[in-house]
């Protein structure tokens, strides 16, 4: 449990304490390979902030020497393989002994996402793995795959990859239960067929299709659709918009990230997309989950609403979450095309019993629209919120409005098993203590349908992110 605790290079001097500790090092479960785990110092490439190892092959005969020296298998592999100038040969001959020895945990990282590599052949092969985790790297799946069948966690991060490879990966991994898909590259449409996968993660960059084909156990489910900043101004604004967007920004109007696109491309990106009827049959697909997280930016709100389809404010009685029992939802305020997914869901979800709301609205890019009076009321004949709802949270971001404050009002006037209202707020209003004040006394002397319910409205000192 100590050696698990310290750095490769330190774990293994541990050896000369004792006679007792000389072997310890050889058993150990885990092994997790950097840079420093054989090289005394890491230089840099002429490129800034490119790592790599001094002498690649003295390098690879170190972690082989390790490998050989080992008295049981290993069970836990992690490698930064973005420590090297090229993707060394010998790694073919280092994966194939971890595989053949039956290895269990297997994470291939790559913190340098401009050099990609290819995931090696023998991983494809080893059917020990149970989790599998890749960073940064091209992931060309063989038409024939013969292992990989005992994988329960896959997750990919930055991994170019096409469609059909993604799915044929995802597919063949049968037994699958947790799935996390990050910012995947070349990807246009991901399609999941698993009928083990009890949780499922998936954030993007830019508009991706998601169609869930059997997921009869899925239970889990985070979403965050924060589309790139720079990619939608370069498809969407002007000059002018970019520049009075960024005036306040430290960064420099004309520099982009890695990931950015042309303003070309962008628009290829983006032609043809219905996130709309997208969005609505991804909560179709999901009847059996329990835990529901989405996040959403305000670009993902222009590209929601610029279709002109008006969002349901239920769904087909035949897709209804009947699971559902907590949805955390995130995005900025005072959107109405956010506050109609709130509408659709809990209108849809007759057994939920938490909800969390954080929102934020630090940006000013886009106009803001002000909710009608009843809106909550005319929207809202939710059955969840009537007899289950018991616990609501809210994190209050930024310049918030009063405006946030008509759905808390309207679940303290009819959520009648209701046992906890939390309001915890920072920015402008946390700066502004008489306006905080005459709205927690506004929400304090909201006739209450649940006479029980406890109450809490206070500041916080750090974002909502920091207590999710």
């Amino acid at each position: 449990m100590i050696l698990s605790k310290l750095k490769m290079r330190d774990a293994a001097v541990t050896a000369a304490l004792s006679k007792r500790w000389a072997p310890v090092f050889t058993t150990l479960p885990s092994l997790k390979i950097d840079a420093n785990s054989f090289n005394p110092r890491v230089l840099e490439c002429p490129g800034p902030g490119e790592p790599y190892v001094e002498n690649p092959e003295k390098w690879i005969y170190s972690l082989c020497s390790v490998l050989d020296s080992r008295k049981t298998p290993i069970e836990k592999f992690e490698i930064d393989v973005g420590i090297f100038r090229l993707y060394h040969e010998h790694f073919f001959v280092v994966f194939r002994e971890l595989c053949v020895a039956g290895v269990e945990e297997l994470l291939i990282i790559n913190d340098n996402s401009r050099r990609i590599y290819q995931i090696p052949s023998p991983v494809f092969s080893c059917n020990t793995i149970v989790n599998l985790e890749l960073t940064s790297c091209e992931l060309v799946v063989p038409s024939k795959l013969t292992g990989l069948q005992s994988v329960k966690s896959l997750k990919l991060c930055h991994v170019t990859v096409a469609d059909n490879d993604l799915r044929r990966m995802i597919s063949w991994c049968n037994g699958m239960e947790k799935l996390v898909i990050i910012d995947c590259d070349k990807v246009q449409n991901i399609v999941i067929h698993g009928p083990s996968l009890l949780e499922l993660v998936i954030s993007l960059h830019r508009p991706v299709g998601i169609s869930l084909k059997s997921v009869p156990r899925l239970a889990f489910v985070e979403v965050s659709l924060i589309y790139d900043y720079d990619l939608w101004m370069n498809y969407h604004a002007s000059f002018e918009e970019r520049y009075a967007a960024r005036e306040d920004s430290d960064e420099d109007i004309f520099s982009l990230s890695p990931r950015d696109f042309s303003g070309r491309d962008s628009r290829k990106t983006f032609e043809g997309t219905n996130e709309a009827a997208n969005l609505v049959a991804f909560f179709n697909r999901i009847r059996s989950v329990k835990d529901l997280r989405l996040n959403f930016s305000s670009e993902y709100r222009v590209m929601l609403s610029k279709e002109g389809i008006v969002l349901p404010t239920r769904l087909s009685p035949k897709c209804y979450l009947v699971e559902l029992k907590k949805l955390c939802l995130s995005w900025p305020s005072n959107y109405h095309t956010f506050n109609t997914i709130v509408s659709c869901l809990l209108n849809s979800s007759p057994h939920l019993t938490e909800i969390i709301i954080c929102v934020t609205s630090y940006d000013n890019k886009y106009r803001r629209f002000a909710l009608e009076l009843d809106f909550w009321d005319k929207q809202l004949p939710a059955e969840c919120v009537k007899h289950h709802m018991a616990t609501a949270t809210f994190y209050l971001d930024g310049y918030i409005s009063e405006d946030c404050f008509g759905f808390p009002k309207f679940l303290l006037l009819n959520a009648r098993n209701l046992k906890n209202m939390n309001i915890f707020y920072t920015g402008k209003l946390k700066d502004k203590p008489e306006t905080a004040e005459k709205i927690k006394q506004e929400v304090l002397a909201v006739q209450k349908a649940s006479p029980d319910v406890e109450m809490t409205i206070k500041p916080i000192l750090l974002a909502w992110y920091m207590y999710i």
